[in-house]
């Protein structure tokens, strides 16, 4: 995979990665969800009743960190918390009525946004390597599907640096110097739309990254304008981008192989005899 074909498939995956954020967001109130825990969303949205160890292991996340993501899915009335029977020192997060329904309409949320998403994944499954269409399979369940792209998504992040990611780097931040890298002459003003913030929280997401070293702001770079302000990727900034590239090709295989999926995800299921849930039949 050549230079060209890593900046497109790195904007691809930006761009189908806000989308399904944005979904996250709207069904779990989170604000520009991690990646970590959207893993942790799908693993309750998926299980229903899931312990609080169990979604450490799925996400990634701490315990801390899913302290805080089960607190505040409480407080939204979307989950309750319980010790579990076989062993009461086990702590189990269940949706409630309101988190099963908001659960089904993620589920809905997600198949249709694999349907839309069929030619940004046709693109996808192209340039990141050869694709043998056999070895695709058809799904009943798109969070299945979710949770693989988000597992593989989440092994992208963490080829960065270390300093980029173990909290160093939001994920509205990252987003953000990926946009700065591979794009020429991004004004701070550029920002707001694509990271959904306004001028005041774009200002904030670069003044973060000039703090920590990943950005700069360089004045006087546009002829017509000699007030404007352009914004250019450190030496270290790069090197964070550069590496996700890297992983990009080092996972170019399993990539093209998700994104086929995803692209195919608009054939209507094949229904089996199995007795399921009304809610896991959309798809």
């Amino acid at each position: 995979m050549d230079t060209v074909a890593q900046d497109r498939a790195m904007e691809l995956l930006g761009r189908f990665n806000d989308q399904l954020t944005s979904i996250v967001d709207d069904a779990f109130g989170s604000e520009w969800a991690e990646i970590e825990e959207i893993l942790a969303l799908i693993a309750l949205v998926a299980d229903h009743v899931v312990t609080t160890r169990r979604l450490a292991e799925l996400s990634g996340l701490n315990r801390r960190a899913i302290s805080r993501l089960v607190a505040r899915l409480r407080s939204e009335g979307l989950v309750s918390t319980r010790h579990s029977d076989a062993d009461g020192r086990v702590i189990e997060v269940v949706l409630t009525d309101h988190g099963e329904r908001q659960a089904a309409q993620f589920r809905t949320a997600i198949a249709d946004f694999f349907r839309r998403s069929r030619d940004l994944a046709l693109e996808l499954s192209s340039g990141t390597g050869p694709v043998d269409t056999r070895m695709t399979q058809t799904l009943l369940d798109p969070i299945d599907l979710l949770r693989r792209v988000c597992e593989a998504g989440a092994s992208l992040v963490a080829f960065m640096p270390d300093a980029a990611t173990q909290g160093q780097l939001a994920a509205r931040q990252r987003a953000a110097l990926v946009q700065i890298t591979t794009q020429h002459g991004v004004r701070p003003a550029d920002l707001s739309p694509s990271l959904g913030v306004s001028r005041a929280g774009a200002a904030y997401i670069v003044d973060q990254l000039c703090a920590k070293g990943f950005i700069s702001r360089r004045h006087g770079a546009v002829d017509e304008d000699r007030r404007a302000v352009v914004l250019e990727a450190t030496a270290e900034g790069i090197q964070a981008v550069r590496a996700v590239m890297d992983g990009i090709e080092h996972q170019q295989e399993l990539l093209g192989h998700l994104f086929a999926e995803v692209a195919a995800w608009h054939q209507p299921p094949v229904k089996t005899g199995r007795s399921r849930p009304a809610v896991d039949q959309v798809g």
